[in-house]
């Protein structure tokens, strides 16, 4: 009886320190950066840091800003496309995706374009847990890097993909349109059942917080065992993003400057400060999170 009392004892503290966890990172605030303010009329699409600490974010007609030692910068693409998702390998190789086929690498600190065998608005880059660099995009297209060369994969589908993400605990994931899911196991790709045909536009998670993918309409999914479970959020606010770390919480965006914290099993609203909607999140290990979107804004979380 001493035992069993003793036990759950140890999971309430458990339970009550994750709550404060959750609690501490929905009342943080978010700071705006607003890199460059002479160039509103772009928006950011997609936001990644690098293991040296730079941060780079990507958006409409081919521009790119790079933060660096605190301090802001323009930097040359080479291209006017659109860009929609920048990923960095581990050893500080990063690339940029977008339209009309379009990948960027970075090389000796500029940026140069890498042949992709597709004319696809390409959407999403992540490289997954085995070392594979994989792109999504439109009409179902999943590249894969093999040498300096993009490999075409069958998915099984034609809808248009819009995020990729994967970790060693479950393998790799892609999410699109009409509730398209898509699960990557044994070199292979198979389509899960998503419950929903919203379109989907983000998916991450962590082995603490769990897997979770975002959608059109205030469409949240929680990954439970083998089936995806919705869960309520209130407002049908289309939802871009999401993000989440061990111990920085995990966190969703959408239109209208909308800003989710996910606070036990619910959904809190955190104020963002601008109307704007934002279509990107990223955050790093140290628990430091940016968000970014239209008219060429930047917001970092920072404590109160």
């Amino acid at each position: 009886m001493k035992t069993s009392a003793f036990f759950y004892t140890i999971i309430a503290v458990l339970l009550s320190l994750t709550e404060c966890f959750t609690t501490a990172a929905c009342s943080q605030s978010w700071q705006a950066l607003n890199p460059g303010g002479g160039v509103q009329e772009y928006s950011f699409n997609g936001i990644r840091g690098t293991a040296d600490g730079a941060v780079y974010a990507v958006g409409s007609g081919g521009i790119i800003w790079c933060l660096q030692n605190g301090i802001w910068a323009q930097v040359p693409s080479g291209t006017t496309v659109n860009l929609n998702g920048v990923w960095s390998s581990p050893d500080g190789v990063v690339y940029a995706v977008g339209n009309a086929g379009t990948i960027l690498r970075l090389q000796a600190g500029s940026w140069a374009a890498m042949p992709s065998g597709t004319t696809a608005n390409l959407m999403a880059i992540y490289g997954s847990p085995d070392g594979g660099v994989f792109i999504v995009g439109n009409g179902g297209t999943i590249l894969r890097l093999q040498g300096e060369s993009w490999v075409s994969m069958p998915s099984g589908t034609t809808a248009n993909l819009n995020a990729v993400w994967g970790c060693a605990c479950t393998g790799l994931y892609a999410v699109g349109n009409g509730g398209a899911i898509l699960r990557r196991k044994g070199g292979a790709w198979s389509a899960m059942d998503s419950g929903t045909r919203a379109n989907l536009k983000g998916i991450w998670g962590t082995a603490d917080s769990g897997i979770f993918t975002v959608g059109n309409g205030g469409t949240i999914l929680r990954l439970q065992g083998k089936t995806w479970a919705s869960m309520f959020v209130g407002p049908s606010i289309n939802l871009s993003s999401i993000w989440s770390g061990a111990d920085a919480g995990t966190f969703a965006v959408g239109d209208g400057g909308t800003i989710l914290c996910l606070q036990g099993d619910k959904w809190v609203a955190m104020r963002s400060g601008t109307t704007a909607n934002i279509n990107a999140l990223w955050g790093s290990a140290d628990g430091s999170v940016f968000a970014a979107g239209n008219k060429a804004f930047i917001l970092r979380l920072s404590e109160l």
